[in-house]
Order: structure tokens, then C-alpha cells, then sequence
């Protein structure tokens, strides 16, 4: 009963001590700026989130016309907006030029970080977020990223993220951010390989179960009043196959991979195409087993 009672009190000590701690880093976690950006080739965009009470009376549409103009020094802005969320609003500007060079995977792009946060106080907190695409390598200012204070999380999608958390006076210190990337060649010709081979999948899992089928219904005319559910079944793995490659494009780094290797309309082509072209064969073969199975049944 005493252990218990001292144990009840230290939990209660504990709590006690814990709870403006939490509070503190809440509302520090509240009140820092955190900047977004997203250079994976496609649609490249920086995204401000810019907590309420830093706002003061300034409204949003002013605060979003005042970044934009300073961002549109440097950069050619294709579109921006913004948005209330609970304890913040987010800016987003998508930038038509941020890449000084995109081509047979070699990538380059140049950040002055005064124009990208000067317009915050130097001694506020900041958080930087770097998106790029999993497939695609990185050095800034020649130098690795951990040697300037970034960290890399585990991602799990097409992209990979690098963190960067300080006071923005540290970034103005390093002046301008030059990146340096290139696409992990190799890399992206095997799961390339990998990616296209689910239409030869799809294309003999297709043309042998519509084949059984077929044989299935032929020798067994009785099975053709439960025809609707046999055709269902045997689908289910050409679907499975088409499910299969679209999270492989996804999880594989190839969706960002391919906007960064090839041209506009090009890197849409192979990204939506191969899963197309699987779409397509699962009614073609099934169809036409449908309408040889009819025509041999009428002749018998």
C-alpha cells in the first residue's frame, strides 16, 4: 500500500513537471514557419505555412501578394493560393523555372535563401522541407546534406525527404542553396524493366484464363448459366496484376523519376500508358472469349 502510494505521488510529479514542458514545445511547434519545397519535375511549388497569431492583422490575401512578389524576383510564379487550415495557413506558389537544368538526368537548381525566407525575422524558428523524387541523388553546395544540418526520414512514396530545423539567420548564413542532382541511372532502367514487364504479365495471364475459360463453359455448357460469375473470377488476377503496377509505379520512385528524365507529355505517356494498355487487354481477351464461347455453343 505504501509503494503504492509513492509510486501515485511520483506519477503525479512527473505529470506535474511534464505538463509546461509539453506546453512549451506546443507552442513553439504552433508559432514556427515551415517552408515546403517541391522540385520532382513535374509541378514544383514552395509551400509557406505560416501559423495565425504570426499573422497579427495582416490579412492572408496581403500576406500571399507580399511573399509572391519577393519569390517573383527570382522565379517565374505559374500560380499561388492559399489556405485556412486550423492553426495555420498555407501558402502555395508553383514555380514555372526552378530548374536551371533538367536534362538525361542531370538536375540543377539555385535557392537564395534571402529571397526565399528573408521576409521572416532572422531569429525565428524555421523548418525547410525538401521533396525530391526517391530515384534522384543530391549534394548542396557540393556537400553532403547531413554536414548542413538536414535529416532524411524514411519515406515510403515516390518522394524522399530532407529536414532542415533552425533559426533563419542559419540559412541566410549559407546564402545561396545550390543543388546538384542526378537520377540513380541503373536504378531507374531496372525498375523501368520491372514496370513494363507487368504488360507481358498481363498479356499471358489474360490470353491463358480466358482460354480456360473458354474451355471451362465449352465442355461444361451447364456452367453457362452462371456464366456473369465465372468471367468475374477469372479476372480477378489480371486486376490484381493492373492493382500490382500501379503501386509499384507509385512506391517504386518512378512517377517522380520519369517527370524529371523526359520531357512534358513524354514522362505522362510512360507513366499512364503501360497501365493503359493492361486496362485495355482485360476486356479484349474476355470479350472475345465471350463471343467464341457463344458462337461454339449456337453451332453445337
Amino acid at each position: 500500500m505504501k509503494n503504492g502510494s509513492l509510486t501515485l505521488i511520483l506519477l503525479c510529479f512527473i505529470a506535474i513537471i511534464a505538463s509546461p514542458l509539453t506546453a512549451i514545445a506546443s507552442t513553439t511547434d504552433q508559432e514556427k514557419v515551415k517552408v515546403e519545397i517541391c522540385m520532382i519535375g513535374s509541378d514544383n511549388y514552395f509551400v509557406y505555412k505560416i501559423p495565425k497569431q504570426l499573422h497579427k492583422d495582416v490579412p492572408y490575401h496581403e500576406m500571399s501578394n507580399s511573399i509572391q512578389a519577393t519569390l517573383a524576383s527570382q522565379w517565374h510564379i505559374k500560380d499561388a493560393h492559399y489556405k485556412a487550415e486550423q492553426s495555420d495557413v498555407a501558402y502555395t506558389f508553383y514555380i514555372q523555372d526552378l530548374f536551371q537544368k533538367k536534362q538525361d538526368g542531370q538536375l540543377k537548381v539555385a535557392i537564395p535563401y534571402r529571397i526565399l525566407v528573408g521576409m521572416f525575422g532572422e531569429q525565428d524558428p524555421i523548418q525547410l522541407r525538401i521533396l525530391a523524387s526517391k530515384l534522384s541523388d543530391w549534394t548542396v553546395n557540393t556537400k553532403d546534406w547531413a554536414t548542413l544540418g538536414f535529416t532524411e526520414p524514411l519515406t515510403s512514396f515516390s518522394e524522399r525527404e530532407y529536414i532542415y530545423e533552425g533559426a533563419v539567420h542559419e540559412l541566410l548564413h549559407q546564402r545561396v542553396g545550390h543543388f546538384d542532382g542526378k537520377i540513380q541511372k541503373q536504378q531507374f532502367l531496372t525498375y523501368s524493366f520491372l514496370y513494363f514487364s507487368f504488360i507481358g504479365l498481363q498479356l499471358l495471364a489474360c490470353f491463358f484464363l480466358s482460354r480456360k475459360l473458354k474451355h471451362k463453359v465449352i465442355h461444361n455448357p451447364e456452367t453457362m448459366h452462371h456464366f456473369r460469375r465465372l468471367n468475374y473470377m477469372y479476372q480477378i488476377v489480371p486486376i490484381i496484376i493492373i492493382v500490382g503496377q500501379v503501386i509499384f509505379l507509385v512506391f517504386s520512385g518512378l512517377i517522380t523519376a520519369f517527370s524529371l528524365y523526359f520531357s512534358a507529355g513524354v514522362d505522362l505517356l510512360m507513366m499512364v500508358g503501360p497501365i493503359l494498355l493492361n486496362i485495355i487487354l482485360l476486356p479484349t481477351f474476355f470479350v472475345t472469349a465471350e463471343s467464341e464461347i457463344s458462337r461454339e455453343l449456337n453451332n453445337l
